[in-house]
């Protein structure tokens, strides 16, 4: 573990405070002599350990409160159970040292399982099923493995507490918590001390179990059974403990730690049968030795079949995060239609594009984000579409308006899939994109192909649509009318004045026309200083008055740069019939203009029906 400069000071106090313990451990086993004095040493040992799990809970602050004041206590339980034994040995109130140091040797073991308990249910919710799994496994195996110990034997001393209830628990949490412990929490020094500290004690019970002896009777098994003390109190005083939290709940280390503890709990059968043949006797070693190899199978196949998992769970993440990424950077809007028409998702990018999030769109009817003038539009291109048949049949490509959140509209191009029927996907999948600057300049283009670009009326190209429109719509009751008019002397002006100043003037005839005019009747420049005029519906009276009326407007002196001019000019009208074409339309009144020409300018002359002049 790498520790961080202001930790290594208590790092390495944890290592002195671990090697004083040993020393004193040593000198417990070598010179303090039996009797009374052995367990009065003992009490001192406890304190050592004690002070290590305090400075866990007081210095440190380990976030396992539960799990280190349980182990506190038991280690202070222990140092009063070495009290009442030394009373014991000293033949002091010999009827009740003995049997308190049992009860104290049994609540010290009890306050061991609360604390291996606070491991397991630390960080868990009051309802979280797989932590009060974990409490009953816990307990069930401390149960089965001391009934496998005790078996019908029926004695209370001291020494059958301290091995044969100390044993069966120890081992328990020896499987059931320190190694999960060990292996999925950072292996830090403290998980792995505290891993040590149980392993030690297991060794000790157990060999006093096998050997029929007692912990103190042997010279390896008495140092084995305090060497714990020190492993705890390196795993307290070791800055590491602040790390040892609660168990993580997703990823990879969730993951394993659960297979850890499934294999740990797979353990406990071969090391029951073990324990039960060392008082009956029979083939329980070699049932718990097959126990254990298949039990160790049965893991090395689960941890396989987790790490399989764990890989396709990241491939899926991977790919997950790379669709992620890829929608919210693509400028693109993808959208998907439920069978019902309502928005089932939306990309991230339509926070660009529509100035809300997305999901503030999931739910509405998809039609509805249309601009209403484009709904018919878009819900024909859906029909449209149909079912998609796979190699792509059934695209439909459309150009509509669509509501954006500051009560404008946005043009896009939307490509909408046939329906399709997958697996998380049964409608449509809607792709569409912004192009309002291209609708606009489209819009533009169309504009400046129509109008003329010094006085924006028509041009000539757009004057002969509407007027072939007006043409082919002519009936008995209904005959359009064209006036053609052209400025006299207009090249003198330009000659004279300049292009600049014929310009204006242009524009100034323009606007005259434009002004005297109804709503519904068309003004066009068909080039030079031509212009044209159409009646949508007139008859000779109307074509008179409007042509004496604009022959009017436009003697009105203009103003023309730094000088004041007059102009004039020269109008020449036809009305049309049922079945005349625009060419012959216009053709007439260019005809009559000519006629007003050649009679002196500034004047009108007006064909009828019948080809005959107008009065």
């Amino acid at each position: 573990m790498t520790t961080s400069p202001t930790s290594a000071p208590a790092a390495r106090a944890a290592w002195l405070h671990t090697a004083l313990v040993v020393l004193v451990i040593a000198l417990v086993v070598v010179v303090v002599p039996e009797g009374p004095w052995r367990p009065a040493a003992e009490i001192v040992l406890y304190a050592l350990g004690l002070a290590g799990v305090v400075t866990a809970l007081r210095r440190h602050r380990t976030p396992l409160v539960v799990a280190w004041s349980g182990l506190a206590a038991a280690l202070a339980l222990f140092a009063l159970s070495c009290v009442a034994d030394v009373a014991a040995l000293a033949g002091l109130a010999p009827g009740i040292s003995a049997p308190l140091e049992t009860a104290l040797d049994v609540a010290a073991y009890a306050a061991l399982v609360v604390g291996a308990l606070g491991v397991v249910r630390a960080g868990r919710r009051r309802r979280d099923w797989a932590s009060w799994t974990d409490t009953l496994t816990l307990l069930l195996a401390a149960g089965l493995i001391l009934l496998a110990v005790q078996g019908d034997r029926h004695a209370h001393g001291s020494d059958f507490v301290e091995v044969n209830v100390g044993t069966p628990l120890l081992t328990a949490v020896l499987l059931i918590v320190c190694l999960p412990l060990a292996l999925t929490r950072g292996r830090t020094v403290t998980t792995a001390a505290l891993f040590t500290a149980a392993a030690l004690a297991v060794a000790a019970y157990g060999g006093a179990i096998l050997t029929g002896t007692t912990l103190r009777g042997s010279a390896v098994l008495d140092p084995v059974s305090l060497l714990p003390i020190a492993a705890l109190c390196l795993a307290g005083r070791h800055p590491s403990v602040v790390a040892l939290g609660p168990a993580a709940t997703t990823g990879r280390d969730a993951t394993f730690g659960r297979v850890v503890a499934v294999g740990a709990v797979l353990l406990v059968n071969p090391a029951v049968l073990v324990l039960w043949t060392v008082d009956h006797g029979g083939i329980g070693y070699v049932l718990g030795a097959g126990s254990a190899v298949l039990s160790g199978l049965a893991l090395w196949r689960l941890l396989a079949l987790s790490r399989e998992r764990e890989r396709t769970r990241a491939a899926l993440a991977a790919s997950e995060e790379r669709l992620r990424v890829l929608l919210e950077n693509a400028a693109d809007v993808i959208a998907i239609v439920d069978a019902e028409g309502s928005v089932a998702y939306m990309s991230p990018a339509v926070r660009s594009l529509l100035g809300r999030p997305p999901a503030d769109y999931v739910g509405r009817d998809a039609i509805s984000l249309a601009d209403p003038r484009d709904q018919p539009r878009l819900r024909a291109a859906v029909a449209a579409a149909g079912r998609s048949a796979g190699g792509g049949s059934g695209v439909v490509d459309t150009d509509i308006r669509v509501q954006h959140s500051s009560g404008g509209t946005r043009w896009v191009e939307m490509r909408i899939s046939g329906r399709v029927d997958a697996v998380g996907i049964e409608g449509w999948v809607v792709n569409f994109r912004e192009v309002t600057d291209r609708k606009l300049f489209e819009e533009e283009l169309r504009r400046q192909a129509r109008t003329d670009p010094l006085t924006g009326l028509l041009n000539r190209t757009a004057f002969n649509e509407r007027l072939e429109a007006a043409a082919a719509g002519a009936g008995p009751g209904s005959c359009p009318a064209v006036l053609f008019i052209d400025v006299d002397d207009f090249k003198d002006v330009n000659d004279t004045l300049g292009h600049a100043a014929g310009d204006e003037l242009l524009l100034a005839v323009a606007g005259r026309l434009s002004a005297d005019v109804r709503g519904e009747d068309v003004v066009a420049r068909l080039g030079g200083d031509e212009f044209a005029l159409l009646l949508a519906d007139a008859d000779a009276a109307l074509l008179r008055e409007v042509a004496e009326r604009l022959l009017t407007a436009l003697r009105a002196p203009v103003r023309v740069g730094t000088r004041t001019t007059t102009v004039t000019a020269s109008i020449g009208g036809a009305l049309g019939t049922a079945g005349c074409t625009a060419e012959e339309l216009l053709h007439r009144a260019d005809t009559a203009m000519y006629a007003a020409k050649r009679t002196g300018k500034d004047s009108c002359a007006l064909l009828g029906a019948a080809e005959d002049a107008l009065p």
